[in-house]
């Protein structure tokens, strides 16, 4: 960890065990980034936003409240990073859904603060000796975090290996909403998307999507720009280099099985972006991937 990049913006950044934010829960580190545009928390496992406020506003991502912060565990809430592959290996299904990376501590690379109040923090991560026992390509990957009045997350992955490697992602955003009923989103109209409630099987978008029930929708080739649409606030997700649009809320009957979600499936939807499906990248030996996610709230 770069602990002199704390110093530098120590009134803004404070390094915390996560049992002094949440009651009852374990000590995985997090970082609480205060400025005059926002508050925002980060887990160092899976440099994992798991909240961001912008100031008079109320949060834009979901945490559960049933969350334990266990190390290593998956945390259910805010953004996780799913890499090096996305869901199910398609290769390997036996492996860990959704990678390896995210119940992994990232290293803290950097804190910077603009002149006009942002702050711009970046993590790094290499796997071990271990995850290249299962996906035996060695590749690094950045995430630099920048905290404004929006939250915009920029992944860099490169392939440090003599062969080509397959990479899929997702940026696994899970955003706050105030139920599900009179909830839309905006952006994938006449899209085709898999429905991995249908065996994934094809099917056409041909209005806005509603909520009814569990959702599990994966858009390939989507990018552009997605709106969820609420009785309070609206929330705008833009993004390059992460074309791929899944789309997931578990409803009620499924999420009743969940221990972590519950009775609290209607207090969130994730919509979710990064390279996955018919989107899967081929990285050649030295080649870099690049992709930006940016939230905000709109009128």
């Amino acid at each position: 960890m770069v602990l002199d990049a704390l110093e530098l913006v120590s009134a803004k950044v404070t390094l915390l065990p996560a049992s002094s934010l949440f009651a009852g829960v374990g000590d995985l580190p997090i970082l609480e980034c205060t400025t005059a545009k926002c508050r925002a928390l980060i887990a160092l496992q899976g440099a994992q936003v798991l909240s961001f406020c912008p100031v008079g506003e109320d949060d834009l991502l979901w945490l559960s409240p049933l969350e334990s912060f266990e190390p290593g565990k998956a945390i259910r809430g805010g953004i996780p990073l799913c890499l090096p592959w996305f869901g199910v290996n398609r290769r390997e299904p036996e492996l860990p859904k959704h990678g390896f990376a995210r119940n992994q501590p990232w290293a803290l690379d950097n804190i910077a603060e603009s002149a006009d109040g942002d702050l711009e923090i970046s993590f790094l991560f290499q796997p071990s000796e271990a995850d290249l026992c299962i996906f035996p390509c060695l590749f690094s990957a950045q995430l630099t975090i920048l905290l404004a009045n929006d939250l915009t997350l920029s992944l860099s992955v490169r392939n440090n290996s003599d062969d080509t490697m397959p990479l899929s992602f997702a940026m696994h955003s899970y955003f706050a909403v105030s139920g599900l009923s009179a909830l839309g989103l905006n952006g994938v109209e006449g899209a085709e998307y898999l429905d991995n409630c249908e065996q994934l099987a094809r099917f056409i978008q041909h209005e806005a999507l509603h909520f009814t029930g569990e959702i599990d929708r994966v858009y390939e080739g989507l990018s552009g720009q997605q709106c969820i649409n609420g009785t309070q606030r609206n929330i705008v997700i833009n993004g390059r280099g992460c074309d791929t649009v899944v789309v997931w809320n578990p409803g009620e009957a499924l999420a009743k099985d969940m221990a972590d979600v519950g009775l609290h499936f209607s207090e969130y939807v994730c919509v979710e972006r990064g390279m996955a499906f018919a989107d899967e990248l081929q990285l050649a030996p030295g080649q870099q991937h690049l992709a930006v996610m940016t939230l905000a709230q709109a009128c």
